[in-house]
């Protein structure tokens, strides 16, 4: 009797401890979708805005159809719309679908062992957009205002051409230097090749910075000592050969505010300034149309669930599937 009584104890106790939650049984637990709560729609015609959800619910059909969240919930949404302020002559509107990695967590709080929750927030997301790319400070299909306070936007790097898709870099975006850096990783997909930007040359950038610093002396007459040496510099530059002046603009970021010199691609801390290449869009198409896409994989690195996932994502993610969205 006194074995038996062991015996249920022992395997009461196993099945307790079966039953506790732990990271690894939750990793293992299958996921979920969940869609969030609707994005915002500002200034898309209700024509537009139909066939925009269309595309947005064929992205999501690629990539569920071809993924089963393990260890989380993806809560996912979309958004519509242009800022009628960032350009004047709009050729497509931008769009947006996105992708959040809610882990399972183990919930200490309560006194149920068994308990776990869906985390709150993430560091780890999915964006797919069509029309727009964000890390240029937001280009769209439009030229830049008139009023645009830079003139310019600004790429970290040139995009290399991978297997037909434009690889635009990678990123720390957060806790640098850590097991969990979080690390941002873009791709640009487009018409044969083409870019739907173009690189500023030496003297549209200092033609753009000649006027900014003329008009910051006008406000600021006592700046004006200190200004004027900059001045200089850009007038030197001006008179250099054609040939010098045609190369693609690589500044620093520290000396937006006045011009010391040009750098070389790839020194630390420059950028390249680009503008919108409107000649690259099929002008004739409604402004609904995908004309290219930008997809960002964020993922803070470290934890299985984040980096298997994001791997089995971007197996999804079909870039052939949406080069032949383009233009439809």
């Amino acid at each position: 009797m006194k074995y038996k009584i062991l015996f249920a104890c022992l395997l009461f106790s196993i099945w307790s401890s079966a039953q506790d939650c732990s990271k690894e049984i939750l990793q293992k637990k299958p996921g979920t979708w969940k869609p969030g709560s609707k994005g915002s729609v500002a200034n898309v015609s209700a024509a537009d805005l139909a066939k925009e959800k269309a595309v947005t619910t064929a992205i999501h059909k690629m990539v569920s159809s071809n993924y089963q969240p393990a260890g989380c919930q993806i809560t996912y949404g979309t958004s519509f719309g242009k800022s009628v302020s960032a350009g004047e002559h709009w050729i497509a509107d931008p769009y947006y679908y996105s992708m959040y990695i809610l882990r399972y967590l183990c919930d200490k709080k309560s006194k149920d062992p068994s308990k776990y929750y869906v985390d709150y927030s993430t560091p780890t997301t999915v964006n797919i957009t069509a029309n727009v790319i964000f890390c240029l400070n937001s280009l769209y299909a439009t030229n830049l205002a008139a009023d645009d306070f830079r003139g310019y936007l600004k790429l970290k790097e040139r995009p290399i051409l991978k297997d037909g898709y434009y690889f635009m870099g990678e990123e720390v975006v957060g806790d640098y230097g850590t097991a969990s850096e979080i690390k941002e990783y873009r791709w640009l997909i487009t018409y044969n090749d083409t870019l739907p930007f173009s690189y500023l040359t030496r003297k549209e950038y200092l033609l753009i910075q000649k006027k900014r610093l003329e008009k910051n002396i006008k406000d600021s007459p006592g700046e004006k000592t200190y200004l004027d040496k900059y001045l200089k510099n850009i007038s030197e530059y001006l008179s250099k050969p054609e040939s010098e002046l045609n190369k693609a603009a690589v500044c620093m970021w520290n000396e937006e505010q006045r011009f010391e010199k040009f750098v070389e691609e790839g020194t630390r801390g420059s950028f390249i300034a680009v503008k919108p290449n409107l000649n690259y869009y099929h002008k004739k198409l409604s402004m609904s149309s995908p004309q290219f896409f930008t997809v960002a994989y964020k993922v803070s690195h470290g934890d299985p669930v984040f980096e298997e996932n994001i791997a089995n994502i971007k197996k999804a993610v079909d870039f052939a599937t949406l080069k032949n969205m383009l233009g439809k």
